[in-house]
C-alpha cells in the first residue's frame, strides 16, 4: 500500500486522496446487522441439521460419518461465504458514492485491531454508516 502511494507521488500524479474506514464499526449498522443475523441463523440451522445427520448415522462406518461431516462443513462454508459476500457488496455500494463525491483515490480499512492510519487521511466511516441505516 505504502509503495503504491509512494510510486504515485514520485511519478507526478500529484496529491493522492486517501480515505479510511473502520469496518468493525460498520458491522453494527442496520443493513449489515440484518445480514449478519440472518447468516448466523442459517448457520445455526445448518449446524443443527449436521448434528442430526451425524447422529442418524450411528451405524455407519467411520468413512461414511466422515463423508457426512465433510459435506456438512462444505455447506456451512458456503453459507458463510454467501453472507460475507452480501456484506461486502453492501459496504462497497455504500462506499462507492462517497469515494466518487470526495474524489478518493485509495480506501483502506483501519479497524481498531489492525490500525493502519495513525494520522491524516479522510475518515469515511460515519458517512458509510449513514448510507447503511
Amino acid at each position: 500500500m505504502i509503495t503504491l502511494v509512494a510510486a504515485m507521488l514520485v511519478s507526478g500524479c500529484g496529491e493522492v486522496n486517501i480515505g479510511y474506514l473502520d469496518s468493525e464499526k460498520l458491522m453494527d449498522t442496520p443493513q449489515i446487522k440484518t445480514i449478519r443475523e440472518e447468516g448466523e441463523s442459517k448457520l445455526q440451522e445448518a449446524e443443527m441439521k449436521m448434528i442430526e445427520e451425524i447422529t442418524a448415522k450411528q451405524d455407519a462406518t467411520d468413512e461414511e460419518k466422515q463423508k457426512v461431516q465433510m459435506e456438512a462443513q462444505r455447506k456451512l462454508m458456503g453459507i458463510q461465504q454467501a453472507y460475507s459476500s452480501q456484506i461486502k457488496q453492501k459496504l462497497d455500494a455504500a462506499l462507492a458514492d462517497i469515494v466518487k463525491a470526495k474524489n478518493i483515490d485509495i480506501v483502506i480499512d483501519s479497524s481498531e485491531d489492525q490500525k493502519v492510519v495513525f494520522q491524516g487521511g479522510i475518515d469515511l466511516t460515519d458517512e458509510v454508516s449513514k448510507k447503511l441505516q
